[in-house]
């Protein structure tokens, strides 16, 4: 006979409990909505129900706000050091496509400002981290004090704007009439910050510069966001106050090769490549990663490298990633439904997909569209992507965690914090870059470091895996390293799904054929 735990009985009686207050309740509204009905008509008992229906939404809105007034204070004390319900990326987003639709604003011109008054990055110096914090701190209340102005004040220069705090740097959405609006708003904010300085007594930590970028209403945020925070770097390298966005500022992809792209995406030319991943422990393949090509009609078959870039600067990788990711689901279901061979697959997640406001809604949707269960499914992101915003990439991972996703970190060890992250964020395994395979059989120091990474993964149970291994001495080193999986051309190079479902019947690496 099953035996239970005190807390198992414990849960088992609250939920009892809970269905029947509920059940209650439904009976004891029921009751009078027919009594109101009885006494006044059943005009009124609808009305009464609405009334009820109204209270009960209310309510649950109030629940919301305050769960995500939390949010952000967690996410601020993170970020700026102290408790504060200061906007983050995603009520900016939500609030500045609010903005777009208000007819008064209809006639101006819409602005990205992204700028700083203290160093980016993190230093070693904890006193140093304390006090970049704080200035931080003081600028967030400050702009939530006086820059958020309204069209009752029409005096008011930062009326319409919405802010927030994203990777070490403030962001303004502003409207305004042109480039001289803009110049103006930035010198006034410049002269704001230093008189707050002065009366706060804290130190302006660097000179402040402004990469401004003007929006439009079909583009990507994150993209536009991203593009304000590269006219910043621009500037600061030319010693330019305030620099606005163009083109020539990225690797330019002309009009017709975004439209290949596009095309490429509607015609569904763009096929999925599976490479296995070998476990030096287990001696059998134990997942694989999802790899792009385009098969393109007119240029052939396609690398990424060809046109991952050309995307990312069109600001259409969201797409591919959502694409390759459900292909690979399709593909999985397939699988299921046939019987074969299945292994978890991990599918690569770019910064601007993984912090999209809706990446874990659509994600899960997916999942529940194919019927693919979520510990056949990893996610994999790169050191940078961890790094762009710590605190919302902890708390999406954790997310991931609790679905039973597991979140990979990939080009681990060229990041400038990589053991930092490991200590941070709860990543399931790492995967170490290519360069470091390379000079692994030739460089004593190469070996050192993959050997203390792989101690450190050890010790903190996150799978090590090496990427980029071509040949068996590589293998002989990496085995006696005690790396725990291998993914490289010496295995397998990625192959098509036909050829991948073959080759994990027929290969000469596992069972009798495999390597000890």
């Amino acid at each position: 006979m099953t035996r239970f735990s005190k807390r198992q009985y414990v849960v088992f009686i609250l939920v009892a409990v809970g269905f029947l207050a509920a059940s209650a309740l439904g009976v004891l509204i029921i009751a009078h909505v027919i009594q109101i009905a009885q006494a006044f008509g059943w005009v009124a008992a609808g009305l009464a129900v609405l009334l009820f229906g109204f209270m009960v939404n209310a309510v649950k809105a109030l629940i919301d706000r305050r769960n995500v007034t939390e949010q952000l204070e967690l996410e601020n004390l993170y970020t700026l050091g102290q408790k504060t319900s200061f906007y983050n990326i995603y009520q900016f987003e939500n609030r500045a496509r609010v903005l777009r639709t208000k007819g008064w604003l209809k006639n101006k011109k819409q602005y990205i400002i992204a700028f700083s008054f203290a160093p980016l990055g993190i230093s070693s110096n904890p006193r140093h981290n304390d006090e970049v914090s704080a200035f931080n701190f003081a600028i967030a209340q400050f702009l939530t004090e006086h820059y958020y102005g309204d069209r009752k004040n029409p005096k008011n220069l930062f009326k319409s704007n919405v802010f927030c705090f994203h990777r070490g740097e403030f962001l303004i959405y502003t409207f305004c009439h042109d480039e001289k609006d803009v110049k103006e708003l930035t010198a006034k904010l410049v002269q704001d910050v230093y008189d707050l300085g002065a009366k706060e007594k804290v130190r302006v930590l660097v000179q402040p510069f402004f990469g401004v970028y003007e929006a439009n209403y079909s583009d990507n945020m994150t993209f536009a966001i991203d593009n304000a925070q590269i006219a910043r770097s621009i500037g600061e390298e030319s010693f330019e106050t305030v620099t606005f966005y163009h083109e020539s500022f990225r690797v330019t992809t002309s009009k017709d090769e975004a439209s290949e792209i596009v095309e490429a995406l509607t015609n569904k030319e763009l096929v999925v490549y599976y490479q296995p991943k070998y476990s030096l422990k287990e001696h059998r393949f134990i997942s694989a990663e999802a790899l792009v090509r385009w098969n393109s009609p007119k240029y052939g078959l396609l690398s990424p490298a060809s046109f991952i870039e050309k995307a990312e600067n069109a600001g259409l990788i969201s797409q591919i990633d959502l694409y390759v990711f459900e292909r690979t689901l399709v593909d999985l279901a397939e699988a299921i439904k046939r019987g074969r061979r299945i292994m978890p697959v991990s599918v690569n997640f770019s910064l601007y997909e993984f912090f999209s406001p809706n990446f874990l809604t659509v994600f899960v949707g997916l999942l529940e569209k194919y019927k693919v269960p979520p510990t056949l499914v990893e996610v994999e992101i790169t050191e940078t992507t961890s790094q762009a915003n710590q605190f919302m990439s902890i708390s999406i991972i954790k997310k991931l965690k609790d679905l039973g996703v597991r979140v990979l970190m990939d080009d681990f060890g060229i990041g400038y914090s990589g053991i930092d992250n490991l200590r941070k964020i709860p990543f399931d395994a790492i995967k170490i870059d290519k360069s470091f395979t390379d000079l692994i059989v030739e460089d004593e120091k190469t070996r050192n470091i993959v050997k203390l990474i792989v101690e450190l993964g050890h010790r903190s149970d996150i799978e090590v895996i090496i990427e980029g291994v071509d040949n068996e001495q590589q293998v002989a080193y990496l085995r006696k390293m005690k790396m725990d999986t291998i993914q490289g051309f010496y295995y397998s190079k990625p192959l098509p799904l036909d050829q991948y479902e073959l080759f994990l019947k027929e290969n000469g690496f596992e069972g009798r054929g495999a390597r000890k």
